[in-house]
């Protein structure tokens, strides 16, 4: 049971850090992605797909320091997929600037 909430919580908090880190936009990165009208561009913004990366990485090294790698590792790396796919379904890190 404990194993089931232990991953929830780590789906959840990467998908908040995901969204979170798009709407804070700390390191102003903007990746452009299309041009849908001549008035408007469409841009990626990384930052929340930067920290969800850190944050799994950082995950990763704690359970590898806890010796708890080899059960634990695939259940974070399951989570940080789900959450992954999920933001990248709900649009995270989308965003559309007209130029007027």
């Amino acid at each position: 049971m404990k194993k089931i909430i232990s991953i929830a919580a780590q789906f959840f908090l990467f998908l908040l850090v995901f969204f979170g880190g798009t709407l804070a936009d700390p390191f102003h990165l903007k990746w452009s992605v299309t041009h849908p009208t001549p008035t408007s561009t469409r841009y990626f913004v990384p930052d929340g797909l930067i920290l969800m990366v850190a944050l799994y990485l950082l995950f990763l090294v704690v359970e590898f320091l806890m010796k708890k790698l080899s059960r634990m590792g695939l259940w974070t790396t399951a989570a940080f997929l789900l959450a992954l796919v999920l933001g990248f379904l709900s649009k995270f890190g989308f965003a559309t600037h007209d130029l007027y």
